[in-house]
């Protein structure tokens, strides 16, 4: 699948590029502004993509062996070094809930939503690499252990920490991001959400 994505990605990157930004004689384009200085118009400032988020694979402890995540993302480039965006979530969740009567086997979709904000830090010294914070919020189901069955919650997440982007257009980009989950140990169900309070993501926009 991300192959799938990187190769659709850099094909989408190549079709849309601008025509500014290919007589741009090798110089990155601008993200906010015309090669005259003028502001862009709102509509050439969004961008469209696709985060794989969640990834998870195997938890003995709480008997999580599979998480799949992904989630369509808008995003708006609001200046040179700042970009806003939401992105709707959808998870896969397969649990292996362990009984006085053997093991059972359930399988769960879970929908959710998120916002972000990244600000490159220092453009002048290392480009691309941007402070990111994020809130994200989904209805989880987790094995409830008293009654030997499933319930549904709501867990919150605020996120922190860094994401590098490897440009490919001026409105689309490869995405590595690193976060903080600081909701992580003071929530027990942040636990059945996450396997560990470091976030690993990659994304397409």
């Amino acid at each position: 699948m991300a192959l799938l994505l990187l190769t659709s990605g850099l094909t989408f990157g190549q079709i849309t590029e601008d025509p500014e930004d290919r007589n741009n004689q090798g110089r990155e384009p601008s993200r906010a502004r015309t090669p005259e200085g003028d502001p862009l118009p709102f509509s050439q400032r969004l961008r469209f993509g696709l985060g794989m988020i969640n990834l998870q694979f195997g938890n003995a402890r709480i008997g999580t062996p599979l998480v799949i995540g992904v989630s369509p993302i808008i995003a708006y480039n609001a200046s040179e070094r700042l970009i806003v965006g939401a992105g709707i979530n959808y998870l896969y969740r397969r649990f292996k809930l362990r009984t006085t009567t053997g093991t059972i086997t359930e399988n769960f979709n879970e929908y959710g939503a998120r916002g972000f904000a990244m600000f490159e830090l220092i453009p002048s010294a290392i480009p691309n690499l941007y402070a990111h914070g994020e809130l994200e919020t989904n209805r989880i189901w987790y094995p409830d252990q008293t009654v030997s069955d499933y319930r549904q919650r709501w867990v919150s997440a605020p996120l922190v920490g860094l994401t590098y982007m490897q440009p490919v257009s001026r409105r689309f980009g490869i995405n590595l991001t690193a976060l903080y989950n600081l909701n992580y140990n003071g929530d027990i169900y942040s636990r059945f959400a996450y396997n560990s309070p470091w976030v690993i993501r990659v994304s397409f926009f």
